[in-house]
């Protein structure tokens, strides 16, 4: 399993679960950004249900949060840490 080149390939989804102010500093290329907060809310946006789901915040402990709430709802999701887990794995970083 690669995550980089799954998420890529449009196979999985990545789902960063950080503030805007976070998200807008930097954040994996390709990813998805709803933070943990709306997430819990019950927004959960453009999400596949049908895809897995690979989600991260800075540390990875919001990402678990978000990862058990999806769970809960029926996804296929995994917490893969905080942002620098996707920069090691080799995934592309961009600002806007």
């Amino acid at each position: 399993m690669n995550i980089v080149e799954d998420v890529t390939c449009g196979k999985a989804q990545l789902l960063d679960v950080r503030t805007k102010e976070e998200w807008k500093a930097g954040h994996a290329t390709g990813a998805m950004h709803i933070s943990v907060n709306n997430l819990l809310t019950g927004y959960v946006g453009d999400l596949d249900p049908d895809l897995p789901i690979y989600v991260y915040c800075a540390t990875g402990a919001r990402a678990g949060t978000a990862t058990s709430y999806l769970s809960r709802q029926g996804y296929q999701v995994s917490n893969i840490g905080g942002l620098s887990v996707w920069q090691k794995l080799g995934g592309a970083i961009e600002r806007k």
